[in-house]
């Protein structure tokens, strides 16, 4: 049931377009129809009003009268005890302090002679000029080379014997057809030259024990480049 935008109470609108409750003039046909005027609902209020009769209040109580309670009979003082006089004990006599005891002077700390600080040499990035027989190089430093210059680097490395150190990327043992080689790659994910390590039938007992993603170093001679940076005759050095 809709409310009246003045007293807010849900209501109905009557006869002449009113509140049922405060008389606000409702306009809308949204409210429901009473078939009274609000002057006639007025009077049918007050007549209900006037036939319900208050309730007589209650007459109080009469208060009841206390009689005092008798106030009780102090108690007597008692006599005061007669105080006793005592002699004062002897206060003892103080002991004498001892003689602090002198502290040792402390020993002087031994003066530290800082040491020089040593500084880590950085190792040298191999170049076309430095490559020399038997010396150490990565797969990571192979393709850096080979990208650079090509035909350089294979005129440099022809004839020489390398330890190549990478991690190993493949396997590939076929005896009948007398195949045996490893893939290697670098520790970079994006490389352009892997290199391939091919070993004899004598070598196959460990090289046939690696696993791929292990860490090898493997010892063997340049033999050109193809699809891979190509060595013979290879052996495993550390892995």
């Amino acid at each position: 049931m809709p409310s009246c935008p003045n007293c807010g109470r849900q209501t109905m609108r009557t006869e002449d377009w009113v509140c049922q409750w405060c008389g606000y003039p409702l306009l809308s046909r949204a409210y429901k129809k009473i078939d009274k005027t609000f002057k006639e609902i007025q009077e049918e209020r007050s007549s209900a009003w006037r036939s319900v009769a208050p309730e007589p209040e209650p007459e109080p109580e009469p208060e009841l009268e206390l009689e005092p309670e008798p106030e009780p009979e102090p108690e007597p003082e008692p006599e005061p005890e007669p105080e006793l006089e005592l002699e004062p004990e002897p206060e003892p006599e103080p002991e004498p302090e001892p003689e602090p005891e002198p502290e040792p002077e402390p020993e002087p700390e031994p003066e530290l002679t800082p040491e020089p600080e040593t500084k880590p040499v950085a190792a040298e990035a191999p170049t076309l000029e430095n490559i020399t027989e038997g010396m150490e190089i990565s797969v990571d430093q192979l393709d850096e080379l080979y990208r650079g210059n090509m035909v350089g680097t294979h005129t440099k490395l022809s004839g020489k014997t390398l330890s190549i150190t990478g991690t190993v990327s493949k396997i590939f043992i076929r005896d009948h057809i007398d195949v045996r080689y490893i893939i290697l790659t670098g520790s970079q994910k994006k490389i352009l030259w892997s290199v391939r390590c091919s070993f004899e039938k004598e070598a196959m007992s460990r090289m046939s024990r690696l696993k791929e993603g292990q860490a090898v170093t493997m010892q063997g001679k340049y033999d050109g480049y193809g699809k891979n940076i190509l060595f013979k005759d290879c052996n495993l050095v550390a892995g």
